[in-house]
């Protein structure tokens, strides 16, 4: 008897868990999609195209990946997308078990007037000083504050260099650090975890003030006569 009481109270408590997981997730939602009603955007509960726009991380990992909870629209003016992404990663313990764990992302993207060329930026960590003692790339810049606190990557460091003004480094060490990237024609960044309004809100906030902050020259060198008034950025 006492066995089976063990198990129904098991039971018992992961359907309560599951249902209050399930309450708080419909309560996510429902917030995403006043959110979007108020800036009118449009709201997709999944659009998997998202999955396959990029070839960085967070992407092309794992297995079945999904992009929900999909927000599109403009945001001051710019096309803007930001959504739940998610993908599945499979361990085993050596004894022939296997686990599964889901990765959750928020990523958030606003869309470029022309195509640049591609620049990463990431928050520095243990892993990251890491790779640094073994020989991985980490472009270095004129701030030392700058590189003790984020890794940048760039095909083309004086690129880099001139996206990463003074001035925008300085901005970003007083911001939350997340990782961002420069990708072709969009601009994105991602952090893990799920996407709230206020977090989203605050990171889109400042891929605009990174935009706003690259000189007109580089939007010119890049096809684009008028960068300074598209962009809003500096002569």
């Amino acid at each position: 008897m006492g066995f089976w009481v063990i198990v129904v109270v098991v039971f018992a408590v992961g359907g309560m868990l599951f249902y209050l997981q399930w309450q708080r997730e419909q309560k996510r939602r429902d917030l995403l999609v006043q959110w979007a009603m108020a800036n009118k955007w449009s709201f997709a509960a999944r659009d998997d195209e998202w999955c396959v726009r990029w070839q960085g991380e967070p992407f092309n990992e794992g297995d079945h990946r999904r992009a929900c909870n999909v927000l599109t629209g403009q945001w001051k003016g710019k096309p803007f997308a930001s959504f739940d992404y998610s993908y599945e990663t499979q361990s085993s313990d050596g004894k022939g078990g296997q686990s599964t764990t889901t990765h959750h992302y928020a990523v958030s993207s606003v869309q470029l007037p022309t195509y640049l060329p591609r620049l990463q930026v990431t928050p520095e960590n243990l892993l990251t000083r890491l790779g640094n003692a073994v020989g991985m790339t980490d472009i270095e810049l004129e701030s030392e504050d700058f590189n003790r606190a984020f890794r940048v990557h760039a095909n083309d460091p004086k690129f880099a260099s001139d996206v990463l003004t003074p001035r925008t480094m300085e901005l970003l060490l007083t911001r939350p650090r997340f990782s961002w990237r420069i990708d072709g024609v969009d601009i994105l960044c991602w952090e893990q975890g799920e996407q709230e309004p206020a977090e989203v809100t605050a990171r889109v906030a400042t891929l605009l003030d990174v935009l706003a902050g690259i000189p007109s020259f580089v939007w010119h060198d890049h096809g684009l006569d008028n960068g300074t008034a598209a962009v809003g950025g500096v002569s």
